[in-house]
């Protein structure tokens, strides 16, 4: 018996929009000289209910940058990284690009890979300089210009597929 997953798309869109617009008011709320240790748990159970729903649904855009950006977000939850206003602001900029993404998926339209891309490269320079400071947002800006347990669809064993 064969299942067609497309009768949970909607549900897919609309919890992914609701971790969407929660992850964006926690990060805007974000203290960062002392970070709620709960609030960062929150958003990062977010980020991976979207990258395990978009495995499962096989929206690879949605996976790949929600995947790199789950990475940040779980250093700085474990205290491994110390989030700072540019780190934020990359991370705001994210959810916006998931957002557009997710409204891109939802409407059958054709991604834009190339925003995708320089989103997953952004994400990756941050992770790759840790230290960045809060001026670093511009920079990261203009370098990507250059540049061609939670919710209804978390699943462990697809988290540790789409890590490895």
């Amino acid at each position: 018996m064969s299942i067609d997953m497309e009768q949970f798309h909607g549900v897919f869109f609309d919890e992914s929009q609701e971790h969407l617009d929660s992850m964006e008011q926690q990060l805007m709320e974000l203290e960062l000289d002392s970070p709620d240790a709960e609030q960062l748990n929150s958003i990062f159970r977010a980020a991976h209910s979207i990258k395990g729903g978009s495995g499962i649904f096989g929206f690879d855009a949605l996976t790949g940058l929600t995947h790199i950006m789950e990475n940040l977000l779980d250093k700085a939850r474990q205290g491994t990284t110390q989030l700072n206003e540019a780190m934020v602001n990359v991370l705001l900029e994210t959810v916006d690009l998931l957002k557009k993404t997710l409204e891109t998926y939802k409407n059958k339209e054709e991604i834009d890979q190339n925003s995708i891309d320089e989103g997953i490269k952004t994400l990756e320079l941050v992770l790759g300089d840790e230290s960045l400071p809060d001026t670093a947002a511009e920079t990261l800006d203009k370098d990507s210009d250059d540049i061609e347990g939670f919710g209804f669809f978390e699943s462990d064993t697809l988290a540790d597929t789409v890590d490895s």
